[in-house]
């Protein structure tokens, strides 16, 4: 089977893309998770996650932001709103 220049040209083109994609793939790797320099997800048991509730009802109660809350305890602004 002999193969045109142009597909020979289009395989060389796959070639190529592939190598820069297994070049580039250590740097892809680093970037696992939505946010860079995000802390890893875990799952809380029921506990961890009732106690968590319990001290986020009193700190705004208190007047603590809920951005600063968020950070805090490594979930949404949303998810503090819905506690509420």
């Amino acid at each position: 089977m002999s193969l045109s220049k142009r597909q020979v040209a289009y395989l060389n083109k796959i070639i190529g893309t592939a190598q820069k994609m297994l070049a580039t793939a250590h740097l892809e790797a680093s970037k696992t998770g939505a946010r860079a320099g995000a802390p890893t997800r875990r799952r809380r048991s029921a506990a961890e996650a009732e106690k968590m509730r319990a001290d986020i009802l009193a700190k705004r109660a208190k007047g603590v932001a809920a951005t600063k809350l968020a950070e805090k305890y490594g979930v949404s602004t949303a998810y503090i709103y819905m506690i509420k």
